[in-house]
């Protein structure tokens, strides 16, 4: 076989896997009434996410994290991410859901897994327009880490495990 014969087969096989590579779109939505602004543990679980999407082969695109006390807004940005995403051609659309609870935190600002009290979500398929599924998480008790960055990193790799089920 040629040396050109050779090469042309890698290239039409790259190009090939490249096609053929499942992409994702996630919104996430901070669920507070005490803050306007996002909060560090909202941002970390979105670079969980990505970066579990990313290592897994799947082009991944995100808007930005919004935060809303309001059912009907979140439904609203959730549904105008949705169709942005649809018309860029991604295939599972992610709704995910963070809900905090900072009454008795010791530090409310930090990026800390006592502040979160639950992550839901929703996954859609956006070619049959069905929800593959849902769920919610709970953060394990922030006294298994002994680095705060950690437990907030540790508990989004295990919601992307979680979804990640449903589109692979």
């Amino acid at each position: 076989m040629s040396i050109r014969r050779i090469l042309m087969i890698c290239v039409f096989s790259c190009c090939a896997v490249a096609a053929n590579a499942v992409s994702v779109a996630f919104q996430i939505a901070q669920h507070e009434d005490s803050r306007s602004d996002v909060r560090p543990s909202c941002y970390q679980i979105e670079s969980g996410l990505f970066d579990f999407f990313f290592d897994k082969g799947m082009i991944v695109s995100n808007s930005p994290v919004f935060v809303s006390n309001d059912s009907g807004e979140q439904d609203v940005v959730f549904n105008e991410s949705m169709m942005a995403a649809e018309q860029g051609g991604v295939r599972y659309f992610i709704e995910i859901l963070c809900e905090f609870d900072v009454a008795e935190s010791t530090n409310p600002d930090a990026a800390l897994l006592e502040n979160i009290k639950a992550v839901s979500w929703k996954v859609v398929d956006l070619k049959t327009d069905k929800v593959l599924g849902s769920g919610k998480k709970v953060p394990p008790s922030a006294k298994l880490y002994k680095k705060a960055e950690k437990g907030v990193r540790d508990f989004s790799h295990g919601i992307a495990t979680d979804i990640y089920k449903f589109i692979r």
